[in-house]
């Protein structure tokens, strides 16, 4: 047993279940290894005529099984990402105290013990504070099994929002629903605005006719899919400039400013230096 299962969640509550992400990222990138170094050896070496093909079907149902956990992994591990445990993670101990000093020998720095004739060893290496969550862990995976999933729902909602915007309708309020129910979603969140774009993402903005519910949800939404996908000062620009277009300026800058938005995404917005919504409405 681990120190962190030892003192973390984990030791005051059972149920108490936890993702590691770069623990998990790590057994991602071991699972993707292991089903291609199993596709390649199946694919060098085909069962010769004659011979029993039983053991090459199992090794073929290990590798499918292995494609298969990587899309619940890599959704668990998005959901980590984009929803790290904001009350500091798993605690740890202390570390050590320093080693009782031998007669004549000299400090070491870090607490480390004293080598020969005074001479101290290295000092310790701090120790990472664990960034455990919960979030992504057990059944906290939202509406979506899977991130294969979620990227379907994704795209009919986005082709629903689309056809709508080109034929000035209002967008269908079940859509509505669909956003503001998975605007936390990573997985779903970066599928709908890698398909609707910079663009159609600003019209959606006006068709939420200042409700402030729907301009909530566009920008929880857009906050989230920007630690997913690329939303740097060119996506920024086009989106402000559309938005700019169809009226609604204020309204835009308003949503991304209150966006949880990335770090590279703030720092491209920080750069584009906009002007306060209350001048651009002057």
């Amino acid at each position: 047993m681990t120190a962190q299962m030892r003192t973390g969640p984990a030791a005051r509550d059972a149920d108490f279940r936890g993702i590691d992400p770069p623990a998990l990222n790590q057994l991602i990138r071991q699972v993707q290894d292991a089903e291609t170094a199993i596709k390649g050896w199946l694919n060098g070496h085909r069962p010769p005529p004659g011979v029993s093909a039983a053991g090459h079907r199992q090794a073929e149902q290990v590798a499918q099984w292995a494609a298969d956990q990587l899309g619940m992994l890599t959704r668990r591990y998005n959901y980590a990402m984009t929803h790290p445990d904001r009350g500091g993670g798993v605690r740890v101990p202390p570390s050590p105290a320093p080693l009782p000093r031998t007669p004549g020998a000299s400090p070491v720095p870090g607490g480390g013990a004293p080598g020969p004739g005074g001479t101290g060893g290295l000092p310790r290496t701090p120790r990472r504070e664990p960034s455990t969550t919960p979030n992504g862990a057990g059944g906290d995976l939202g509406n979506f099994p899977t991130r294969q999933d979620a990227a379907r729902a994704a795209k009919a909602d986005a082709d629903a929002i689309t056809a709508a915007l080109r034929e000035r309708q209002p967008v269908p309020p079940a859509v509505w629903g669909h956003l503001k129910a998975n605007a936390g979603d990573p997985d779903y969140t970066e599928k709908l605005y890698e398909r609707l774009g910079p663009a159609a993402a600003a019209e959606l903005v006006r068709a939420a006719g200042g409700d402030e519910a729907r301009l909530e949800a566009i920008g929880g939404s857009l906050g989230v899919a920007s630690h997913h996908m690329t939303m740097d000062a060119r996506w920024l620009r086009a989106f402000l400039a559309e938005a700019d277009r169809e009226g609604v300026g204020p309204a835009a800058v308003q949503v991304l400013t209150g966006a949880d938005l990335s770090r590279r995404t703030r720092e491209a917005l920080h750069k584009l230096d906009l002007e306060p919504v209350a001048d651009r409405t002057a």
